[in-house]
């Protein structure tokens, strides 16, 4: 269906995130931190890009801003296991939704799909529901 840039400094989450997205027949690649999502993000065609905010080397935040000045019209879903305000801080870099971990099946493919279908950051920050 689409590919997917699973970014995120933990292996044991990119792992759990390829899981969700594949059962949901989406193609997963994969980045271990900023630097390496610009590389993946510039050689493949990516439709959706999840970013943990807290990696080495370039950041989730930084990532975001990075990517939007490659492609503007970019979409970015933010995960992160910190307090909710650093995913709104995502939001105002222009992330269209964030999942705070440990990021939930359903949560994750609904937010992929909200960002395919251009109604991204609906009720996805954090809702348990």
């Amino acid at each position: 269906m689409a590919n997917i840039l699973i970014v995120d400094d933990d292996e044991m989450d990119r792992l759990l995130e390829r899981t969700f997205l594949e059962d949901a027949g989406h193609t997963p690649f994969f980045a271990s931190d900023g630097e390496a999502a610009l590389r993946v993000y510039q050689t493949n065609d990516i439709d959706v890009v999840v970013t943990d905010l807290r990696m080495p080397h370039v950041d989730g935040l930084e990532l975001i801003r990075q990517l939007l000045e490659i492609n503007p019209a970019v979409k970015i879903i933010a995960v992160s296991g910190a307090a909710a305000d650093q995913l709104g801080e995502a939001e105002a870099e222009g992330a269209l939704s964030g999942l705070i971990k440990p990021v939930q099946p359903d949560q994750l493919v609904q937010a992929v799909q909200e960002a395919l279908d251009g109604s991204g950051g609906s009720d996805a920050w954090g809702s348990s529901g």
